[in-house]
């Protein structure tokens, strides 16, 4: 089975192939609202009443755009996959019109258990803007299945857990993310729970920088509620909130001192030390005389540089690679 098989089986673009084959294989069929049950992992997602709203002017307004998906329960009735927010839109409006009691869907008679749960998180990961809580728990349950794929498929025993959640994902919405991307909304996501309620609600609400999550969970939940506290007063744009977030973790660690930043070498001389580099990690058994020639050249360009910046304070420098600082995933 190949990572494409393995998407490909837990899309609904899967399910729903292209062709006469859709329409047989997943009718189109106006079911009794109160024929289908909401599904359980629904929960991890936001039903606010007021997006709710929303969505039920625009389907008055323009109709039901995208049919959601719902799968034959074996004994009886149907389950939502995908659509929770349109089935309580349509719940909505039937409290004043009829017509809104029966929602239109297509239905599948074979999506397991294992599937319905994988397609009801990855049709929420792009289909609308989720909040940081909500995108990390669509990747952590679907993480879940795909080690329960991983222990019934062994040739998924070597691919990263992310990795394969980023491919079903791409496969399942057509909009590409990585691994590495995955993997740090979910480390994000670890962070916020060290947070206070409030401030959890202010990251979800876009006001808290990723890097301002980060640092508020270095606080005591004390400090954290005071801090909110005197933000609370007077709500600032995200900027401003990150600099008085800043402030209160300097305060609080006032022996911590970030690391200053140095500044990049002179381009030439950082292409010319890449380029002595690789020389010299592939340095040839034999010199020729012009290569012997032109390192002792070198050479003695690269006395007379150090002479010439001798007695200048000399920066500390990481281990490692030079250009490691300057990379992020």
């Amino acid at each position: 089975m190949t990572i494409d098989d393995v998407a490909n089986s837990f899309s609904i673009s899967g399910l729903l192939d292209a062709g006469t084959q859709t329409a047989s294989r997943f009718p189109v069929k106006e079911i009794p609202l109160e024929g289908i049950q909401e599904h359980p992992g629904n929960v991890a997602y936001s039903m606010d009443p007021e997006g709710i709203a929303k969505l039920a002017e625009s389907i008055k307004a323009d109709g039901l755009t995208d049919l959601p998906l719902v799968r034959r329960l074996p004994g009886g009735g149907f389950q939502m996959i995908s659509g929770h927010r349109r089935m309580a839109a349509y719940r909505l409006l039937a409290e004043s019109n009829i017509a809104y009691s029966k929602l239109p869907c297509r239905i599948s008679a074979d999506v397991t258990d294992e599937q319905a749960l994988v397609l009801l998180h990855t049709a929420n990961f792009f289909t609308r803007s989720l909040t940081v809580t909500e995108r990390a728990a669509a990747t952590k349950a679907l993480g879940l299945q795909v080690e329960q794929m991983r222990a019934d498929d062994p040739s998924l025993a070597g691919m990263r857990t992310e990795d394969v959640k980023a491919l079903i994902v791409e496969e399942m919405t057509g909009r590409k993310v990585s691994g590495k991307t995955i993997k740090r909304e979910e480390a994000l996501a670890q962070k916020l729970e060290e947070l206070t309620s409030e401030w959890r609600a202010e990251a979800d609400a876009g006001h808290v920088s990723a890097s301002s999550v980060v640092k508020l969970a270095g606080l005591t939940q004390e400090s954290q509620s005071e801090l909110h506290r005197t933000w609370a007063d007077m709500p600032r744009n995200k900027r401003e909130t990150t600099r008085i977030i800043d402030e209160a973790v300097l305060e609080s660690h006032p022996t911590v001192s970030e690391t200053p930043s140095i500044p990049a070498a002179d381009k030439r001389l950082a292409t010319a030390e890449k380029a002595l580099g690789r020389f010299v990690a592939n340095l040839p058994k034999n010199l020729s005389a012009a290569d012997s020639e032109a390192i002792s050249r070198i050479a003695d360009l690269a006395r007379q540089a150090a002479d010439a910046v001798s007695g200048l304070p000399k920066p500390s420098r990481a281990v490692g690679n030079p250009s490691d600082s300057n990379r992020s995933e």
